[in-house]
Formats: C-alpha cells, sequence, structure tokens
C-alpha cells in the first residue's frame, strides 16, 4: 500500500519543483497544477489517481 502526501506536502512540492515537469512526468496539465498553487481549486479536492501520480514523482526523485 502507498502512503501519499498530505495536502501541505503536495503543495510544498507543486511549488518548489517545476510544474513542467512534474506535468510531463505525471500527465497532469500545468494549467491544472498552477490552478492548485494559485489557490483557484482546492488541492483538497484533488482525484485520488493525481495524488497518487505525484506521490509516485516525489518519491522516485527521493530514491
Amino acid at each position: 500500500m502507498i502512503e501519499v502526501l498530505s495536502e501541505a506536502e503536495m503543495m510544498n512540492f507543486i511549488q518548489s519543483h517545476s510544474r513542467y515537469q512534474i506535468a510531463q512526468v505525471t500527465g497532469i496539465s500545468e494549467q491544472t497544477l498552477a490552478n492548485y498553487v494559485k489557490g483557484r481549486t482546492d488541492i483538497g479536492g484533488m482525484s485520488f489517481d493525481k495524488v497518487i501520480k505525484i506521490t509516485e514523482y516525489y518519491n522516485s526523485l527521493k530514491n
């Protein structure tokens, strides 16, 4: 079972890394990521598949 990032960890990761790179790896559009950062879309409402993709990318960078 995968342990996913918290909302705060997710926001910090998106803000501190290239949205272009995250988009390329995860398939989540840069605009969607920008909407989370700018508060246009509540990050707490992010779909589970997006949470998994970002968490997996985050974990791949740590290894």
